[in-house]
Formats: C-alpha cells, structure tokens, sequence
C-alpha cells in the first residue's frame, strides 16, 4: 500500500510539474526604485546535501543571473549598515523517495518593508514579489534543481526588476 500511496504522489507531482507566478502590476511596482537587494538563501536538507545540492551553488547561481543583468547585490554588512534593506529569499525544499527521486519546491521571495493597513505608521516584512515552481529529479541529478527550479525563477525576477527599473 505503501508503494501504491508513494507512485500516486509521484503521479500527481509529475503531471504536474509547472511555474506558479501570480505577479500582478503592484508585486512589479513594488519593485520601482530598489536599487540593490541582499540575497538570502535557505538551508539544505541533509538527504540533497549529501547528494550534491548545496546552498553555495544555489547563491552562486542566483548571484551570476542578477550580476549578469546589472542588479547589484549587498553583501551582508551592507544590509546591516542601511538598515532595512530588502532582499531576495530563496527557499528549496527537498523530499527524497525510496524509489530514488527527489520532490522539490522552490520558492523565491523578494521582501521587504511594508506598511500595515490594519495599524496606522506599524511595519514589517513583507514578500511583495514570489514565485515558485515544483518537480521532481533523480537522486543522481539533485543539482539539476538549481537549472530546472532555481535559475527559471531568479531570471523571472530579474526580468521583471528591469522592467520597472531600466538601466
């Protein structure tokens, strides 16, 4: 029963496999005027770490697209030293099957300060653009994420932050 529940999951997951990106005028908007963003990266499971995956390669490949299209990135103690800086968030979430394959989310996130409607002058983060993409890789192509999950959604992002700020 066991294996049965395990290929319904991979069935469900497989078919469908896809970007979901619901940007609106105002997520790209809230981009206007930003004129350098911290990149924070989430932890690695310790089961696609130990496979390959690893948080540096996904800062380095995130890091190469944004540089690439002239996004200036901050280091850590730039962040510190402006304050309140807005950032983008990249999470990769990974389970690994018995049959060998890895699920995976990634989710990328760009935060930052935003006001509060319900308490007049109060703050707090906020992700005012997100996307995110689902799928599925063999054990032996765990890195694969980084070009089928990773990249794809840091392009969408840097696409849409010269949109509003051309350079």
């Amino acid at each position: 029963m066991r294996y049965v529940l395990q290929l319904i999951v991979l069935a469900l997951v497989w078919g469908n496999i896809e970007k979901v990106q619901a940007l609106d005028a105002g997520s790209r908007e809230s981009l206007r005027g930003i004129s350098g963003v911290g990149m924070v990266v989430e932890d690695i499971s310790s089961d696609a770490s130990a496979d390959g995956l690893s948080q540096d390669a996904i800062r380095s490949a995130a890091g190469e697209i944004l540089r690439s299209k002239g996004i200036r990135i901050l280091t850590n103690i730039e962040r510190t030293r402006l304050g309140s800086t807005p950032y983008l968030y990249i999470n990769v979430n990974t389970l690994k099957e018995e049959l060998g394959l890895y699920v995976y989310a990634v989710n990328v996130d760009f935060k930052q300060i935003v006001g509060l409607l319900s308490k007049k002058g109060a703050q707090a983060w906020g992700a005012t653009w997100s996307a995110s993409v689902v799928g599925a890789v063999g054990e032996a192509n765990v890195r694969q994420i980084i070009a089928d999950g990773v990249e794809p959604l840091v392009k969408d992002f840097a696409n849409d932050f010269l949109l509003i700020n051309p350079r």
